[in-house]
């Protein structure tokens, strides 16, 4: 545990003297969150219709646009391992006590506690200025968490089988760009066409956007509860076969 500890501090002190991460956590998400409130408050009435009335449309994209940057996991996991092991740290970590469980599992506690700031900054911000009121709870917080280790798991999982961050940067754009548009993040799945909706069934995207509309926006508890475990499932299937495939050999 103390070992965890240590690395964890390493990160956090590593990522916030970059001001570059600064701007990509807090900076970036935050214009995005305002440019779309700014930009398509204003298209309520183009909701679906089991959404209820006087809702924005920025209210319906919230727990799309949460879910969106909670993906970005997938990136931040990738990138970093593929840099560490193509840099040579991870040949200097195999010569120290800290075992490479004990090195995930610190960046995975550390990776979800960047995304959680990165909302709250982001969200404080919308309501400061905008003016949204979401409705923050238990099911949508525990949500956040398995979705975030979900996609942290399945960047660890890419970065077994990529050899340069190039590569690592194509694939998880381009798999987080496809789930996107097929997962209802922006655009509701009953208006989709039949194979895209399919495609959304078994995208994990959709039921991290769906659990975060039903616990902050419908008030659908059991929806909810139901897509928190769909999520943390397939979280634990792609963070443990990653874990499996992990080793600290360079390429």
């Amino acid at each position: 545990m103390s070992r965890i500890i240590i690395d964890m501090k390493y990160s956090f002190i590593e990522t916030f003297n970059d001001k570059i991460n600064i701007f990509l956590l807090f900076i970036l998400p935050t214009f995005m969150f305002l440019l779309l409130g700014n930009v398509l408050g204003g298209l309520g009435s183009q909701l679906p219709d089991n959404i209820a009335s006087g809702m924005s449309y920025f209210d319906f994209l919230l727990p799309g646009i949460l879910a969106f940057f909670i993906m970005t996991a997938a990136q931040m996991a990738a990138g970093t391992i593929v840099h560490y092991r193509r840099s040579g740290v991870f040949r200097k970590l195999s010569t120290t006590p800290i075992s490479n469980m004990e090195w995930i599992a610190a960046r995975i506690i550390m990776w979800t506690i960047l995304t959680l700031l990165t909302l709250a900054v982001a969200i404080f911000a919308a309501w400061l200025i905008i003016g949204i009121h979401p409705n923050i709870n238990l099911i949508s917080l525990l949500l956040m968490v398995a979705g975030t280790a979900l996609f942290a798991g399945m960047g660890i999982l890419i970065a077994n089988f990529v050899k340069n961050e190039e590569a690592s940067m194509t694939i998880t754009l381009s798999i987080t760009f496809l789930l996107t548009l097929v997962s209802g993040t922006f655009i509701p799945v009953e208006t989709m066409s039949w194979p895209l909706q399919y495609l959304a069934k078994i995208s994990p995207l959709t039921y991290l956007s769906e659990g975060l509309r039903s616990s902050m926006i419908t008030g659908n508890t059991g929806d909810a509860f139901t897509d928190l475990l769909i999520v943390t499932g397939i979280g634990i299937i792609l963070f443990g076969v990653g874990v499996a495939l992990f080793n600290w050999k360079e390429d």
